[in-house]
C-alpha cells in the first residue's frame, strides 16, 4: 500500500504546484456608455470595450461614462463615477465570489493528499475480529 500511498502524494504534489504559479493580474475594461480613457503612465488614450489592463494602469471615467473592470475570476469593479482609477491587483468587490487564495488551495489539496495517505497506508493494519463479535468486514 506505500506505493499506491507515495503514487497519490505524487499526483497531489503536482495538482498543487500549478496553484503557486504566479500569473500577472490583468482586468479586461467594458465601456457601457460615454468616454473611458486608460494611460499606461504616460498620456491618456481612449479606451475601447475589451481592452485588457495591467495592474497599476490608470483609467480615467469622464462625466456620463460608465463601465467596469472585469477580472478572470469573474470578479467585477464598476467604474461609474467621473474620476481617475488606477487598475487593481487583486479584485475584491464581491466577497466570496473571488476564488479564494492560491496557497490555500494548494494547502486544501496537501492535506487532503496526507489524509488519504495516512488512511490508504493504516488501511491493511486493522485488526480483523470474529463475525461474531459484529464487526463490519469490507
Amino acid at each position: 500500500m506505500t506505493k499506491i500511498a507515495a503514487a497519490l502524494l505524487a499526483a497531489a504534489a503536482a495538482f498543487a504546484t500549478p496553484a503557486f504559479a504566479q500569473e500577472p493580474v490583468s482586468a479586461t475594461l467594458q465601456v457601457d456608455s460615454g468616454s473611458i480613457m486608460t494611460s499606461a503612465g504616460g498620456e491618456y488614450a481612449s479606451a475601447n470595450s475589451g481592452q485588457v489592463l495591467a495592474a497599476g494602469q490608470k483609467v480615467m471615467v469622464n462625466a456620463d461614462s460608465s463601465g467596469f473592470l472585469a477580472y478572470g475570476n469573474g470578479c467585477k469593479i464598476k467604474l461609474d463615477q467621473p474620476g481617475v482609477y488606477t487598475v487593481p491587483s487583486e479584485c475584491n468587490a464581491i466577497p466570496g465570489k473571488t476564488g479564494g487564495s492560491s496557497a490555500m488551495n494548494a494547502g486544501i489539496i496537501a492535506i487532503s493528499a496526507l489524509v488519504a495517505a495516512g488512511v490508504i497506508e493504516n488501511e491493511d493494519k486493522t485488526p480483523n475480529g470474529p463475525l461474531s463479535t459484529g464487526i463490519r468486514h469490507f
